[in-house]
């Protein structure tokens, strides 16, 4: 197999030595001869006209396309017609654009557009006001004086800490006819001339040479004018270039002469050059492809449609290697596609194993992970921060699911913008749908918790400026070691917890949250249970009593779940003190006011808006009870034994059975018509007027304890002091002193 291998190789190579031959003899006999100098001072020539032809094509492509989009392009049009400020997504539009014409056209090195209306530059990669924009003389020149012609070369600056470039531009107004919004600023890099140029001959043997109408090189590296010998000058009547074009001291003609005395010779020389390259060439690839074979040929290839025999007994050794280079492109391919795929996955699995507690990831395994997804490496310190979008069911109600993306992607984009400009590096992940969370890389000098706050109010500020909605920043400490970054996260997200107390659109660090105290939760419980139960007997206090609660509630600091649990537990005891009501109340609250007030806070942002849901709410639930109450067929009953009650309640024989008797209705039945029209049994009313009339003669006079129970309709001071200290919580002796005290200071 070996020599037949060798042989088929050498037999392959021959009809191309054959072909090599005659046509390098062909060259030669063309080369010595006179005409083939004449032919090369005509090419030379025809190459000036190609360049001036080459250069002028691309650049009417550039100038005709800007005159189509200016005209036509939707995002450009806007882009000019938007008011001062202009509509974010707008110069979204406008930038893709920008880049989409860059892309069709590779020899355009940057676009930028100037609206005169506020002064706004925007180019495809930044925007601002006109004064800090480097190219601003060039604007002004331009603005008045809009030139239908290529400028000659000049300097273009786009960054001011980056190095200018040298380009040629095409200044277009907008509108087209009346140029009276702005202007389009197209640059051309004269680098990008010379490589369109410089395809067309050899640098060796010819020369080219352009200049624009103020006599500047605009190819670099040319050879000095005594070096050149010129056979061709030309001008172009469109951009007004001229293009000179010659040999290097005549070096092409000299070699032809050269060539026509000794092409015999080094035809020849070629020729044994050749089989012994050949002969070379075959012995060596000869091997490798010996030692593939060999190693295939233990092994059996399933080949679709059978395997091609070369003569008895032998296989085809090609058919192997090409089995073999398929299923190794195929694999190739599959690693390839399975690795972009996978390469976001462990960007964002790395991101959480910094930001999770509990994981084993070491700064040194950090490190070289970075390395491999090209993430910032490692610092000195690192501050972590978390970007909430404020209120993100409107914000997902306002905006379809690619807007959402798009703008998603702004605010990532803006927040890498402003972490570099204020000597940060930062790696931003989504980790929530509604939240950005932000690593910043910086060195032990550079990390100052001023300059980190200073930064997240710029970022805050810009979305607020430039977007249609707010986002709220949790700033977490420093973190000085690779344990302390998940903690540092957690205090962000803490922190963000209280953004339903301190308010939406602003920062909020650990500082702003340990320098106002908490209260436990259980604190409002009882509280809530007070109002709720003057709700339920219609007492006018509970409005105030949800009003301290709310603002206590603020005061006290609490996160968002500690705050939806107190609400929780409100809606709750609201719920259970209205079905004693009976049932129709119970209908109406189930029915009619719960799934209104559960729609409301679900829709709240802040802890005012969940007050004025829940009042709100609790007043039209009042109002409807009202009128149940009052529109009942007892009404008018229930009404007057109240009245009788109030007169009366000094009567140790106040009961149901006096009412009984007063009103001709049984007894039990005016117990349930009570409850189910005032909301509060018998007894719990006769008792609450009673011991608010006895606290009011604790309070303002000096009767002992048995003189009041017999003033307020108890018969004894034992069974009145049970009484007061079951419903006051303590006897009456100590609401009296401890009610002095507070009074006394």
């Amino acid at each position: 197999m070996s020599k037949s291998w060798f042989n088929r190789l050498l037999l392959s190579y021959m009809p191309i030595f054959i072909i090599v031959v005659t046509f390098t003899f062909f060259v030669f006999f063309q080369l010595i001869s006179e005409q083939g100098r004449k032919e090369a001072i005509n090419a030379n020539s025809m190459l000036s006209l190609q360049a001036m032809r080459l250069i002028d094509t691309s650049l009417r492509a550039v100038d005709n396309m800007v005159m189509k989009e200016s005209i036509n392009n939707k995002s450009i049009i806007d882009f000019f017609n938007s008011k001062e400020d202009g509509d974010p997504y707008i110069n979204i539009s406008a930038v893709m654009k920008m880049k989409d014409m860059i892309s069709y056209y590779p020899i355009i090195d940057s676009v930028y557009l100037v609206r005169y209306d506020d002064q706004v530059v925007l180019s495809n990669a930044t925007n601002g006001h006109i004064d800090t924009y480097p190219d601003k003389a060039f604007i002004e020149q331009y603005r008045n004086t809009t030139s239908q012609k290529w400028t000659n070369m000049r300097t273009f600056q786009q960054f001011t800490v980056l190095e200018g470039k040298k380009v040629v531009s095409l200044v277009r107004g907008a509108p087209f006819m009346t140029s009276e919004k702005g202007m389009i600023v197209v640059n051309v890099a004269t680098d990008s001339l010379e490589r369109l140029v410089h395809e067309l001959y050899n640098s060796e043997v010819s020369f080219i040479r352009i200049k624009d109408g103020a006599g500047n090189e605009l190819l670099k590296g040319e050879e000095p004018v005594d070096s050149m010998r010129i056979y061709a000058d030309y001008k172009s009547s469109y951009s007004n270039w001229s293009y000179i074009s010659g040999f290097v001291q005549g070096t092409f003609i000299q070699t032809v002469s050269l060539l026509y005395n000794v092409w015999f010779v080094i035809g020849i020389l070629m020729i044994i050059a050749g089989l012994i390259w050949m002969i070379y060439i075959s012995r060596r690839n000869a091997k490798p492809v010996e030692q593939i074979v060999s190693r295939f040929s233990g092994y059996k290839l399933a080949l679709a449609g059978g395997v091609m025999k070369a003569g008895p007994g032998r296989i085809n050794e090609f058919v192997f290697i090409e089995s073999a280079l398929d299923n190794l492109t195929e694999q190739a391919r599959q690693y390839q596609q399975q690795y972009k795929e996978d390469l976001h996955l462990r960007t964002r699995n790395l991101f959480h194993q910094l930001i999770e507690a509990g994981t084993e990831l070491t700064l040194g395994d950090w490190r070289r992970e970075a390395e491999r997804l090209q993430l910032p490496a490692p610092a000195d310190r690192h501050s972590l921060i978390v970007l909430e979008l404020d209120k993100y069911g409107d914000f997902c109600s306002s905006y379809s699911r690619h807007d959402q993306n798009l703008l998603k992607f702004a605010m990532r984009s803006i927040t890498h913008e402003q972490s570099s400009r204020f000597g940060y590096e930062c790696w931003a992940e989504w980790t929530a749908s509604s939240r950005l969370s932000v690593i910043l890389f910086a060195s032990s000098e550079g990390v100052e918790a001023q300059i980190v706050v200073q930064l997240c109010d710029s970022i805050r500020a810009w979305i607020e400026q430039n977007m249609k909605f707010t986002i709220s920043i949790g700033i977490g400490n420093p973190a000085l070691q690779l344990s302390e970054i998940p903690q540092s996260f957690q205090q962000a997200l803490e922190a963000l917890n209280y953004k339903m107390v301190l308010g939406e659109n602003r920062l909020i660090t650990r500082e702003d949250v340990m320098s106002q105290g908490q209260v436990e939760v259980y604190a409002y419980l009882g509280m809530i249970r007070a109002a709720v139960y003057d709700f339920r007997k219609s007492e006018k206090s509970w409005r105030n009593q949800l009003d301290d609660l709310f603002n206590q509630m603020k005061q006290g600091l609490l996160t968002k779940d500690e705050i939806m649990n107190v609400i929780n537990y409100l809606i709750y005891s609201l719920g259970r003190e209205l079905s004693g009501l009976g049932k129709e109340t119970q209908l109406v609250w189930e029915t009619e006011a719960l799934p209104v007030l559960i729609d409301k806070l679900d829709k709240c942002h802040s802890l005012e808006d969940m007050h004025e849901a829940i009042i709100g709410k609790m007043i039209e639930l009042e109002d409807t009870l009202a009128d149940m109450r009052y529109n009942g067929q007892h009404a008018g009953i229930i009404k007057e034994m109240r009245r009788v009650i109030e007169m009366e309640y000094v009567n140790p024989n106040m009961s149901l059975e006096y009412l009984s008797e007063k009103f001709d209705i049984n007894a039990k039945y005016v117990s349930k018509l009570f409850k189910e029209t005032t909301g509060q049994k018998f007894i719990d009313f006769l008792i609450d007027i009673r011991l608010n009339e006895a606290k009011r003669l604790l309070i303002e006079t000096r009767r002992t304890v048995q003189d009041i129970a017999e003033v307020v309709g108890y018969t004894s001071a034992i069974s009145f002091t049970r009484v007061f200290k079951k419903v006051v919580g303590c006897s009456p002796g100590e609401y009296r002193s401890e009610t002095l005290k507070q009074q006394n200071g």
